[in-house]
């Protein structure tokens, strides 16, 4: 048995001993062994995840950390790696062969920066586009913290030998009146490389890891979590005992078939981006008492091809057919596409155009000709996967005969969506007067794509602290939640929230409720300020778009 002196945990522990206790999971249904099964889950369920309900007692390994984590990507490494910087030991149970993220991408809103009513004012936009289902306790403790989660974040990057792709604070919204939101963006190469890089750091510093090892069971005690038990790749357990807390950030639940149809079931038109997402943390987190989040839980649903992800481009459907309004980013795809494509099967293929005119005729591209031209150059026809393509040819029919579409129906849409352009008016869909374009100006481009389901923002039931209530609403002790495991930030039916915060608040989350679980409070013990890393944010005149009259007048959905 490894046991690992434990840290002094004052304020954790004075926490954990002033909640109430729980009870067991109530009983939904029997499982084929007769054992509990949490309320909110089924056997089927069960059987779709790592989860073992058969009490475990004999293990090959056992040992113990003031901190376990289970799941190592944009929340649990975060949550790994603040652990160590805090004096505490840490122990991570990975399912997967090495630390996996989603996204690229982290936003801060830099407090200092703006105003109290900016502030107050952008966070009801965006509730106002999520139908007011926002979760207000947790974008607040997002706001509080992201500007020193987002700086330590960039800090540890650097640290770990890596450099973000790109710095920017053009998201910033300066409203007529003056007040100001003042925001800040990096973008990784891919979060995945830099979890990678962040977990090899914590190791270096003294966090276990244990990957193709998946948590298989909680360890409670007296109503408390005392640890997690994990089953490596041989079949062997081994119990994580926690002194302090156990912290659940295992992912959402895409690839568990039962649970996405009973509660996102019409996410079930699209295929999944990530593997092994099977609702584990959730699970297990539901047998220590833990009640699931209200549906609907916010899905991002992206395309394949960033190109003009926001630009409203003409779309058609595999048989040549304009089905949809084009005026809808990229986040919103989804709600089109599952009542054109209602049953299932094969996933959505949607066929999106442009012409060589594209930069004039549109004035917010995402990306550039030249990036598109030189992504279609590299094989003539670039193929970014199996799931998403560009063509481009001299003439229409050229192009539709490349894409694989009918070309008789095809060029019908075509030269219809031009007369519309044309006339002014959009009498088929509705498209807003002077949004569309027409397709006139070769070359002709065609990205034919397949948005797939990238992740589910919905997970149990969690507190200001992000620790796990139980059906009365007490927090459950000893067990915590980060990421998209835990509870629904967004609450609408997309996520539609701030550029770069479906991230951030993984990592936001992971990294303090670490913090509250050993101290009770919500201060790191090196806190990262935004003025150590500001000079990677500054433009080439050294300025910010909140200082330099550049910044938007309203928030933007990207």
């Amino acid at each position: 048995m490894t046991d690992i002196t434990r840290r002094g945990f004052v304020g954790g522990a004075a926490a954990v001993a002033g909640a109430a206790l729980v009870a067991g999971p109530a009983l939904a249904d029997e499982a084929p062994a007769g054992f509990a099964i949490p309320r909110d889950f089924t056997a089927e369920d069960i059987a779709n995840s790592s989860v073992e309900l058969e009490p475990i007692t004999e293990f090959a390994a056992e040992e113990t950390y003031d901190i376990v984590v289970v799941g190592a990507g944009c929340a649990g490494v975060p949550a790994a790696l603040t652990a160590i910087e805090e004096g505490a030991s840490v122990g991570v149970l990975q399912r997967e062969e090495d630390a996996q993220a989603n996204g690229m991408g982290c936003s801060a809103v830099i407090k200092g920066e703006s105003t109290p009513a900016g502030i107050q004012r952008w966070k009801n936009d965006w509730a106002t586009l999520n139908d007011f289902r926002v979760n207000m306790k947790l974008f607040d403790y997002w706001i509080d913290h992201s500007e020193e989660t987002q700086s330590w974040i960039v800090q540890k990057t650097y640290e770990a030998g890596l450099e973000p792709a790109s710095f920017k604070t053009s998201a910033t919204v300066v409203y007529e009146d003056g007040e100001i939101v003042a925001l800040a963006e990096d973008n990784q190469a891919s979060n995945t490389l830099t979890m990678q890089a962040l977990a090899a750091l914590a190791e270096s510093k003294g966090a276990v890891f244990h990957y193709s090892t998946p948590a298989v069971q909680l360890v409670i005690e007296d109503g408390a979590v005392r640890g997690v038990i994990g089953k490596d790749a041989e079949g062997n357990y081994i119990k994580m005992n926690a002194n302090v807390a156990v912290i659940l950030a295992c992912g959402d639940y895409m690839n568990n078939e039962t649970m996405l149809e009973r509660f996102n079931g019409d996410m079930r038109v699209f295929w999944r981006k990530q593997f092994n997402r099977t609702g584990d943390g959730h699970i297990l987190a539901g047998t220590a008492g833990a009640r699931i989040a209200p549906t609907g839980h916010a899905k991002m649903v992206h395309g394949m091809i960033g190109a003009f992800m926001t630009t409203p481009l003409l779309v058609l459907d595999p048989q040549g057919k304009r089905f949809m309004n084009e005026d809808c980013v990229m986040t919103k795809w989804n709600a089109q596409l599952v009542n054109h494509f209602p049953l299932g099967g094969d996933t959505p293929e949607i066929f999106r155009f442009f012409d060589g005119a594209v930069e004039e005729k549109y004035t917010d591209l995402k990306t550039s000709l030249e990036r598109v031209n030189a992504a279609y150059e590299k094989d003539g026809v670039a193929s970014v996967s199996s799931r998403a393509t560009y063509y481009r040819a001299d003439t229409l029919e050229e192009l539709l005969e490349q894409a694989g579409l009918p070309v008789e129906d095809a060029m019908a849409s075509i030269e219809r969506y031009n007369e519309i352009c044309a006339s002014g008016v959009d009498e088929d869909f509705g498209v807003r007067p002077g949004i569309l374009k027409p397709l006139d100006t070769p070359p002709f481009y065609c990205v034919k794509d397949h948005p797939g389901l990238s992740a589910i923002a919905g997970g149990m039931l969690v507190d200001e602290h992000y620790q796990f209530l139980d059906g009365e609403g007490n927090p459950i002790p000893g067990l915590f939640g980060a990421g998209v495991n835990a509870d629904n930030l967004c609450g609408g039916t997309n996520w539609n929230m701030p550029g770069g915060s479906s991230n951030s608040r993984c990592f936001n989350a992971g990294r303090y409720a670490v913090i509250y679980a050993l101290t009770g409070g919500l201060e790191p013990s090196n806190p990262c300020t935004f003025e150590q890393v500001a000079q990677h944010f500054a433009d080439a005149e050294g300025t910010y778009f909140w200082n330099n009259g550049k910044a938007r007048k309203s928030i933007e959905l990207w």
